[in-house]
């Protein structure tokens, strides 16, 4: 469930893979279809994606927003940054 502040922009839905195994290659190829400031939701079943992609995030100057969980899956809102 999107929380109602976090309208995404696109969403990138990575299904079970995690941050080393491609999904940041989809998650680059989301960000460049948004315009800087717009919000991206990242959706992920894999458990180490809670780790890595927070980390990627303030590496590559794209603000992590705010995290969603339901039983199987993992949202995660950034913000697309400069």
């Amino acid at each position: 469930m999107t929380p109602a502040a976090m309208i995404p922009a696109a969403v990138c839905d990575g299904g079970a893979l995690d941050c080393g195994g491609g999904l940041l290659i989809a998650i680059r190829r989301a960000l460049s279809g948004i315009a800087v400031g717009e919000i991206l939701e990242i959706r992920s079943q894999a458990p180490s994606v809670a780790i890595d992609l927070p980390a990627w995030c303030d590496l590559a100057g794209h603000p992590l927003e705010q995290v969603g969980r339901s039983e199987s899956t993992a949202s995660y809102f950034v913000r697309r940054g400069r």
